[in-house]
C-alpha cells in the first residue's frame, strides 16, 4: 500500500490531472488528489465487468492493471483525451515494478529470517542466496536491536535510513518488538584490534543514531562469522547477549557477547548447580542478613576497584565507618572483602544469587 502511495505522490509531480488507484472492491487506494482516497468510484463495476482492457465514463479512463494473470488493480485518469491510455500504460509499468521490487524484499526477507533461525537446508542457502543477490562469502556481523512495540516501526525506519546501501547491511523486522541490522564485517578480518574497534564503532553509531531520534532501544551485538550462511549463529549470541546483559546489567543500553564475561559463563551453568554453589558460600543464607545499607557499601567497593578510600568518599562516610561495615561483612559470610580471592568468591556468589532470582521469577511467570 505505501509503495502505491508513494507512486502516486511521485505521478503527482509529473502529471498536471488527477489520477488513481482503484482495488478490486471499488476503492480508491490512492490518489495524485488524496481528498479523493478510501471513497468508492462509481464506475468499477462497469469497468471490471467489461471485456475491454480500457474503459471511459464520461470524464475519466480506466486502465486494468494485472499481476501475472490476476486483476489487482484498476487505474484511472481524469481525461479522455488520446494521451490518456498512454500515461496510464506508463503509469501501470511503473507501479508494477515497484509493487514487484516489494514482493521481492518481502520474499528476501523471509529468506533471511529463516536462514538466521536456521530454519533453510544448508545446502540450498548460497544457490538461493544469489537469487537476491546476497553474497555469501563476506564476514557478517548480527546486531538484535529490540525497542518497545510503539517505537519499533519508527526504529525500523530509522535503520533503514542509517543503512541505505543493501551492500553494506542489510536491516530486517524479525517481530513487533525486533529489528535485525547484518552487517558486511570486511573491516574487521585484518586482527583483533581492528575487529574489536568495527564492533565498537558499528553497535554505539547504530545505538547513538537511535538515541538521536529519541528512540529508545537495547543493542546486542553477535559474534562475526565468516559468512552468510554461518549468520544463525552471530544471532544467537546476540540474543544471548541481549538476555545476559537483561539479567546482570540491567540498565545498560548496548551488550557485546564477546564482552559478557563472567555473566556469560554463569548463564550456562545449570540451576542446580549453581545453587550448590550458593549454599557452599553463602551456608545459612548468610548473604540475606546483610542489611541495605551494608549491600550498598558493598556494590560501592566493588565498583571502586577494591579501593577503600573512593568509596569512603562517594559513600560520605568516614574510613573507619568503612572498614567497620566490612568487617560485619566478614562476620555473617566469612569473607573478607579486602582480600583479592574472597572478593572474587563473593562477586561471583552474587552473580549466581541474580541468575537464580532471573529463573525462579521466568519459571513463576510461565506458571501464571
Amino acid at each position: 500500500m505505501e509503495e502505491i502511495k508513494k507512486c502516486m505522490r511521485q505521478v503527482k509531480t509529473i502529471i498536471s490531472v488527477n489520477c488513481g488507484v482503484i482495488d478490486t472492491a471499488g476503492k480508491i487506494l490512492a490518489a495524485t488528489n488524496e481528498v479523493g482516497e478510501d471513497e468508492i468510484d462509481p464506475s468499477f463495476r462497469a469497468v471490471v465487468s467489461s471485456d475491454n482492457l480500457f474503459a471511459s465514463t464520461a470524464d475519466r479512463t480506466y486502465l486494468k492493471v494485472f499481476i501475472g494473470e490476476q486483476l489487482k488493480y484498476i487505474l484511472y485518469i481524469e481525461s479522455t483525451d488520446p494521451d490518456a491510455k498512454i500515461s496510464l500504460q506508463l503509469i501501470a509499468e511503473w507501479m508494477k515494478t515497484l509493487v514487484k521490487e516489494k514482493g521481492t524484499d518481502a520474499e528476501k526477507a523471509i529468506f533471511i529470517r529463516n536462514v538466521l533461525l536456521d530454519n533453510e537446508i544448508r545446502s540450498e542457502v548460497p544457490m538461493i542466496a544469489r537469487g537476491y543477490k546476497i553474497d555469501c562469502n563476506d564476514p557478517r556481523l548480527v546486531l538484535v536491536v529490540r525497542t518497545a512495540t510503539e517505537q519499533s516501526a519508527e526504529a525500523f525506519e530509522i535503520l533503514q535510513n542509517l543503512y541505505t546501501d543493501s551492500d553494506v547491511a542489510t536491516v530486517i523486522s524479525m517481530d513487533d518488538t525486533t529489528a535485525i541490522v547484518i552487517i558486511d564485517a570486511l573491516e574487521s578480518q585484518v586482527s583483533e584490534e581492528s575487529r574489536d574497534s568495527f564492533i565498537e564503532e558499528t553497535s554505539q553509531s547504530v545505538l547513538a543514531c537511535l538515541t538521536s531520534e529519541g528512540c529508545k532501544a537495547k543493542v546486542a551485538v553477535g559474534s562475526v562469522v565468516g559468512s552468510f550462511m554461518d549468520i544463525s549463529k552471530s544471532y544467537s549470541d546476540a540474543m544471548t547477549a541481549l538476555k545476559v546483559s537483561k539479567i546482570f546489567d540491567g540498565e545498560s543500553d548496548l551488550s557485546r557477547y564477546d564482552k559478557l564475561g563472567l555473566g556469560r559463563l554463569i548463564y550456562q551453568l545449570p540451576k542446580p548447580l549453581c545453587e550448590m554453589f550458593i549454599r557452599e558460600v553463602f551456608p545459612n543464607e548468610a548473604f540475606k542478613q546483610l542489611d541495605e545499607e551494608t549491600r550498598t557499601t558493598i556494590d560501592t567497593f566493588f565498583a571502586n576497584d577494591l579501593n577503600g578510600s573512593e568509596t569512603s568518599r562517594e559513600l560520605f562516610v568516614h574510613r573507619n565507618t568503612l572498614v567497620y561495615r566490612l568487617e560485619k561483612v566478614k562476620t555473617k559470610t566469612g569473607l573478607d572483602l579486602r582480600k583479592f580471592d574472597d572478593a572474587v568468591l563473593f562477586k561471583m556468589a552474587t552473580m549466581v544469587r541474580t541468575y537464580i532470582d532471573y529463573l525462579n521469577d521466568t519459571n513463576d511467570n510461565k506458571i501464571r
